[in-house]
């Protein structure tokens, strides 16, 4: 027994009860369990038997703040000692309303309107029901399809699920048939674009054949088009400076409303407070969570534009039949803007991209790997691909499993990780408080774990 803690006990009791998500039956065989994590600080977590990781992906990229931070457990106790809970649907707390207006003045362009939920995946339902919604107030009740992107994740619940692309980790399949409006287009993939990998510029052929995917299903039927601009699912694949601007471009030609989902790129990530601002992009609905409280309480929230939050306003019939019972949990809302006051007073945004632009040098620097495929990124938003050799870059045999061995090599070095879509590409996403001195020891365990993989697996 390791801090207090008997893991055995802990693991034998998760065999039997803990219904862990995304995961088989008996995910770590009869006599394992999940890994406990008992204990964070800073940019470290500790298991049940002492031993600490570098949490390489901020806790499912929510963590921006770092661990334990104690404003923001303040935050949460002052306001549970004073309302911890309400009816959301007829009142409102001050921290919700204080919160609204804060985000309402931070995210770009016209974003005014506030509707918080619990979660991710509650704010990207919100959007597309606040985009059908929209279109049939306004005389246009055929408009009911979204596009979205090859390879992408937008959520876990049925409205989301219908617009992720056919992403590697959801298996979507298993809930057919989904609510028939989401329609898949290419992302611009560009270390494996079809159009412009070998080229020295992208060519912007991607917005291109989004464009034809919205004409193939009639631009009448198409309501909105959802995009991560950071694709992150899809292999962080950071698009080129033009491409954001023709995809707004495209949805105005059309009348489509274009929301832009932050959930993971959100509240400095990238390098600014949000990814949109690195090409001006004017967002009709934005959807945010993760970094909103930075992990700390479940909060999500859809931010919508002034003139489109108006054409409900003026309409009798533009009440949003719509709401969970924790959306704007008063708790929530107060360490979410406490959270915000830490960012800026710390200037988080800055600090992701200064420390990103050195893991990326860093990650640059494993390409003496034969199994090195690209890194890429915006901020501290990374992806390292790897291949079964890199001269053809050929995917491994089977991308998903190569995935799955390379997570696991990590984690045994000490390194919390992801994989994405198609399973090859590792995730590193830590929290934006990192040091340099933590960035080194990350990228020598890569090394470690790359070099690992290709006496192991090749």
């Amino acid at each position: 027994m390791e801090n207090g803690y008997d893991t055995q006990a802990l693991k034998a009791k998760a065999r039997r009860h803990l219904w862990m998500a995304y995961q088989p039956p008996e995910p770590f065989g009869p006599d394992g369990g999940p890994p406990v994590l008992v204990a964070a600080e800073g940019t470290w977590m500790v298991d049940s038997d002492g031993k600490r990781f570098l949490d390489g992906v901020s806790a499912l990229e929510a963590c921006i703040a770092g661990h334990i931070r104690p404003e923001l457990a303040d935050a949460a106790l002052r306001q549970m000692q004073q309302l911890e809970f309400l009816d959301v649907f007829r009142y409102a707390s001050p921290p919700a309303v204080e919160l609204a207006a804060r985000l309402a003045e931070i995210t770009p362009g016209t974003l005014s309107r506030v509707h918080f939920t619990p979660g991710g995946s509650e704010a990207v339902e919100t959007a597309i029901k606040v985009a059908m919604q929209y279109h049939r107030l306004g005389g246009r009740p055929g408009r009911y399809k979204v596009i979205t992107r090859e390879g992408a994740y937008h959520g876990c619940t049925f409205g989301a699920m219908a617009v992720d692309g056919d992403y590697f980790g959801t298996r979507t399949h298993l809930y057919d048939p989904l609510p028939g409006f989401g329609r898949i287009a290419p992302a611009p993939y560009r270390y494996r674009c079809p159009h412009c990998s070998d080229q020295p510029q992208c060519t912007l052929a991607c917005a291109d054949d989004l464009e034809q995917v919205i004409m193939a299903e009639d631009p009448e039927t198409v309501a909105a088009v959802i995009m991560d601009p950071c694709a992150t699912a899809s292999s962080v694949s950071i698009p080129p400076p033009d491409y954001m601007p023709r995809v707004r471009e495209i949805c105005d030609r059309y009348g489509l409303l274009f929301i832009v989902d932050e959930i993971i790129t959100g509240f400095g990530r990238t390098g600014k407070m949000f990814a949109s601002q690195h090409w001006d992009l004017k967002p009709d609905i934005m959807t945010l969570s993760k970094g909103l409280s930075s992990g700390y309480m479940p909060i999500g929230a859809a931010v919508v534009d002034e003139e489109i939050a108006q054409v409900f306003m003026e309409s009798p019939e533009g009440a949003l039949s719509h709401g969970q019972t924790y959306g704007g949990h008063p708790v929530a809302c107060a360490v979410a803007l406490a959270n915000i006051d830490l960012i800026e007073r710390e200037d988080l945004p800055g600090q992701a991209a200064d420390k990103g632009d050195y893991l990326l040098r860093g990650l640059k620097a494993l390409r003496h790997h034969r199994t090195y495929g690209d890194a890429r990124g915006l901020g501290l938003l990374c992806g390292l691909e790897f291949v079964h050799d890199q001269g053809s870059r050929r995917l491994p045999d089977d991308p998903r499993a190569a995935g799955y061995h390379m997570r696991s090599i990590c984690q045994d070095l000490g390194l919390i990780t992801l994989t994405l879509h198609p399973g090859n590409v590792l995730f590193l996403a830590p929290p934006l408080t990192i040091s340099h001195a933590e960035i080194d020891h990350m990228v020598d365990i890569l090394d470690r774990a790359l070099g690992r993989y290709e006496e192991r697996y090749l």
